[in-house]
């Protein structure tokens, strides 16, 4: 059997789109994760089948089509479920499997409980060795981006289920161990807000905000987190479709504000506080990520640019490569109006330093 490695391994090299490599490596590639007929091949040929090249498409469904394990075949449910592709359903009424009804992600209410993911959810995600930092993989494919919903198409890559918590933020800075100018550019521990401390030569966090979203943190504070733990802050037309799926929701749960939005249960905190990164499981995006709006604002790895989205709805993907602000996506309950709160409303921000309202979530390339 493939180990995960290998897997992944196969998955980047069918998914490159270097001229050489289309020719001979991409297919070598597909046809290897569609031999190993394992459930950890299946996110990865279910996000091949959005790939340019026919023969990488046909390879793909055909490995699908060859699925005869029911973990293998209740990871393709769950593909089918992100990705709402006419295709897997056609294949999997084949397979014998009815999806009428979509199949839901488990709730996770804490960092422990995504150990109890079922099988076919833990075959979609990527756990990080460095922060346990778990993330969703977010496959190939096309989504509907901005105010006007026009057709973006972007590569497979990872998108972190919740925001970077106090207690991981203070494990990269006592790891890290910054001097004070570097400390002040990164994070504002001054405000008595704050949740973590310098205690000697590490960091305490107050335990009850330990899976609480770390704010007061800078863009350059975000950047500093990802590099150290081997990761990076998302684009934000990733973080876009992260937040609501290929069809344009307008919110992570759907188009009714009413209909998803998360209200108290026993012992949680009001919506318009700052809680743990796990609250509200029913207010999750397609991919099942956390709070991509609510909690805090989140930074991503682009310049602001007032006229970027007008460049993207024209096939110009570039990232703007200079500007005086970086992009904040998604808010916080506190400011609930929901016009800002939409699934496509984009700002930046005059604040240089850390505040009250920022945090970030962390990304992966394949």
């Amino acid at each position: 059997m493939a180990t995960q490695t290998k897997l992944s391994k196969w998955a980047r090299q069918a998914s490159s789109k270097v001229p050489f490599f289309r020719t001979y490596t991409c297919h070598a590639a597909c046809q290897k994760l569609a031999a190993s007929k394992t459930s950890r091949a299946v996110p990865f040929l279910v996000s091949a089948l959005a790939d340019s090249d026919e023969e990488i498409r046909r390879i793909a469904k055909e490995g699908l089509e060859s699925l005869d394990t029911e973990e293998s075949i209740n990871a393709l449910v769950l593909g089918y479920v992100f990705t709402k592709e006419e295709s897997l359903r056609r294949i999997l009424k084949a397979l014998g499997r009815d999806v009428a009804e979509a199949a839901e992600l488990s709730p996770v209410q804490s960092s422990e409980s995504v150990l109890s993911a079922t099988p076919a959810e833990q075959v979609w995600q990527l756990r990080n060795g460095k922060d346990g930092t778990v993330l969703a993989f977010v496959p190939e494919g096309n989504f509907l981006a901005g105010e006007d919903n026009f057709s973006v198409h972007l590569g497979p890559y990872y998108l972190a289920l919740t925001c970077v918590t106090n207690a991981q933020y203070a494990q990269f800075l006592a790891e890290r161990r910054p001097n004070s100018a570097k400390l002040t550019s990164w994070i504002n521990l001054g405000h008595k807000a704050a949740a973590i401390h310098k205690e000697g030569d590490t960091y305490e966090v107050d335990p009850q905000n330990a899976e609480s979203p770390v704010i007061w943190v800078t863009w350059e504070g975000a950047v500093a987190y990802c590099k150290w733990a081997g990761l990076r802050l998302p684009t934000e037309l990733e973080w876009e479709k992260g937040a609501r799926g290929i069809h344009g929701r307008l919110y992570p749960w759907g188009d009714e504000w009413e209909a998803g939005r998360p209200q108290p249960v026993a012992e949680e905190r009001k919506p318009e506080e700052i809680t743990s990164v796990w609250a509200y499981p029913t207010a999750r995006s397609p991919y099942g990520l956390y709070q991509m709006i609510g909690n805090v604002y989140e930074w991503c790895a682009d310049w602001y640019e007032d006229g970027a989205y007008q460049r993207y709805s024209q096939g110009d993907l570039r990232s703007p490569q200079h500007g005086q602000r970086h992009v904040l996506r998604g808010g916080p309950w506190r400011f609930g109006v929901p016009a800002c709160l939409r699934t496509e409303y984009r700002m930046s921000t005059v604040w240089r330093a850390g505040t009250l309202l920022c945090g970030f979530r962390c990304a992966k390339t394949l």
